[in-house]
């Protein structure tokens, strides 16, 4: 695994940038709510071809190798287009492919953009900690429903975990195949989230047993930074709204942000931000280091329940600063806040998060008693 170093890192920063400078438009994302695929922070081919595909592919299929770290970055910076769509749902479609040893050259072709997989593994509302799918595979098939697939409408393949003979399995669909049907619904922002019906859809095994529960558990885990990441960048955009509001917005003859009260609202927010900026700083910096399950997904539940969190807070004393101005459609605010939204319970809200995170405690504690 390639560790991101300063010189790359700040390159990746500076590329997102500029992409968004040229690209972002509120006006498109008012328009696309409610259709497929939506208004896009990049397409498949531009995000192939600024190298954005093969940062979360090892080199030994043709990829960069940087995985979760560089990804991370590359979807804190898509918050200025507002979302990082379609990021994050090839990218949990890559790493299970990857964390599978999937070797048949799919790999190489996500690289170049001409195969785009998504991961769907998620059936009802209680799925977050992944136990054993109701869809299942027989005989060379598979049948069953996944829900909430994200980025779906670009999927050239699904990567769906499913159960064989009472143990579970990683299957590779291709998306074309017959008995593949695929609907849409809508989050809050407005972007489609898939819903996947397979009736005996050809399939082939990727992963059996162990081997396929750990890779779809490393993949959400890793897709879980992600998330964090681009709230992270949310948050630092709400930030700069308020503030902006609080030193040009006048009341009683004076500017609102020299009112002790609200400089004391704002301060408490300051507070929140860089504190969820260094649990991000931190955990992106050493999360591609980390082999062990248990203490990666610890970091990764960590992460994301202080995102959500201070997500939340940011959101409410936003709206609260800008007054009745904050949730009016119109305002670019509205924009940040629908897509923090759409994502915060994706992947596991805050209280899934620390159950998470206890579970995995406890399992270390009885592993650590054994040994």
């Amino acid at each position: 695994m390639t560790i991101v170093d300063p010189q790359t890192a700040e390159m990746l920063r500076e590329t997102v940038a500029k992409h968004c400078e040229r690209h972002a438009d509120g006006a498109l994302i008012r328009a696309s709510r409610g259709e497929v695929p939506g208004a896009l922070a990049a397409d498949v081919a531009t995000m192939a071809e600024l190298g954005w595909l093969a940062v979360s592919v090892p080199e030994d299929h043709g990829g960069l190798g940087l995985a979760v770290s560089a990804t991370g970055i590359i979807a804190e910076g898509l918050s200025a287009c507002y979302s990082s769509d379609p990021l994050t749902g090839l990218f949990l479609g890559a790493r299970a492919l990857v964390h599978a040893q999937e070797s048949d050259g799919l790999l190489a072709q996500v690289v170049e953009g001409s195969a785009t997989p998504v991961l769907a593994w998620q059936e009802n509302a209680h799925d977050f900690a992944s136990p054993l799918p109701a869809t299942e595979y027989r005989n060379g098939t598979v049948s069953g429903t996944k829900r909430w697939v994200a980025s779906a409408a670009q999927a050239s393949h699904f990567v769906v975990s499913a159960r064989e003979d009472g143990r579970g399995v990683l299957v590779l669909v291709d998306a074309s195949s017959d008995g593949v049907s695929l609907s849409f619904g809508t989050r809050a922002d407005g972007t489609p989230i898939g819903e996947l019906a397979l009736t005996s859809a050809p399939s082939t095994v990727i992963a059996r047993g162990s081997d396929a529960t750990s890779a779809l558990r490393r993949s959400l885990d890793e897709g879980t930074i992600l998330i964090a990441a681009e709230l992270m960048g949310h948050i630092d955009r709400m930030m700069k709204l308020v503030l902006e509001h609080l030193n040009t917005r006048k009341q009683f003859g004076k500017v609102i942000g020299s009112f002790q009260s609200l400089q004391h609202r704002a301060s408490n927010m300051f507070v929140h931000q860089r504190l969820a900026r260094s649990v991000l700083t931190t955990t992106l910096g050493c999360a591609d280091l980390i082999t062990e399950p248990a203490e990666f997904g610890q970091r990764a539940a960590r992460l994301r329940a202080r995102l959500n969190d201070t997500t939340q807070l940011i959101m409410r004393e936003s709206i609260q600063l800008f007054g009745a101005m904050g949730i009016t459609d119109e305002n670019e605010l509205s924009l940040h806040i629908k897509r923090c939204l759409s994502l915060l319970g994706y992947l596991g809200n805050s209280t899934e998060q620390r159950r998470y995170w206890t579970a995995l405690s406890a399992q270390s504690a009885r592993t650590g008693d054994t040994n």
